[in-house]
């Protein structure tokens, strides 16, 4: 009789250890769901912010020279934390294919970040989770965004063609070079050995 009882609470005391191991699992697994779908949130944040600061810094450099007239010149260095990194971006969008981005202007400067799986520009999205479209105004009020022949190397996507490169082959910190050299044609180029983005602005030409 006491080996019966015995028996019957170990197996009681392991029927609830069992349980309370299975209620911790899945705790602890939902936890992780949650915190891996927050941090892809917070990961998408941040490489919209950098996308825009990245618009931002072009815009002025190009609104800076505009300022000036012919024959001004400037340099701007920026450092990309994410948007070079194919991990972080796969990541905060739910890629599929290789991160690419491009690089234009149409009054302002416009980041669009695409994956090569399925490239489709979402220019008026509000929503955070489809928003891969940033812009800056510039003071240089001009659409250069249909101009294939200024851009190097170029793509069109939709109605907007740019600098047109996989995210990769961003260097960690790119030299932008802004100039208004009257000599010369309208000209966006991309050196990804060099890591320089070389920008001459024609105006009236």
């Amino acid at each position: 009789m006491v080996r019966k009882m015995k028996k019957g609470q170990i197996s009681l005391e392991f029927l609830f250890i069992f349980i309370l191991f299975l209620v911790l699992l899945t705790f602890s697994i939902r936890n992780i769901t949650f915190s891996s779908e927050h941090s892809a949130d917070m990961l998408r944040i941040q490489v919209s912010e950098e996308a825009k600061l990245f618009a931002n810094t072009v815009s002025n450099a190009i609104s800076q020279v505009y300022a000036q007239g012919p024959g001004a010149k400037t340099t701007e260095y920026f450092t990309f934390r994410y948007l070079n990194d194919e991990y972080f971006l796969t990541r905060a969008f739910g890629m599929d294919g290789t991160p690419q981005i491009l690089v234009g202007y149409k009054n302002g400067t416009y980041v669009a970040i695409l994956d090569n799986a399925n490239q489709t520009i979402n220019v008026n999205e509000t929503e955070t989770t489809k928003k891969n479209y940033f812009w800056s105004r510039s003071l240089y009020a001009k659409d250069l965004s249909n101009n294939t022949s200024i851009y190097y190397p170029n793509n069109t996507i939709g109605n907007h063609t740019g600098i047109f490169v996989n995210a990769t082959d961003l260097p960690s910190t790119l030299r932008i070079v802004v100039e208004w050299n009257p000599d010369r044609n309208e000209s966006w180029i991309f050196n990804s050995t060099s890591g320089e983005l070389r920008i001459n602005l024609n105006v009236g030409g």
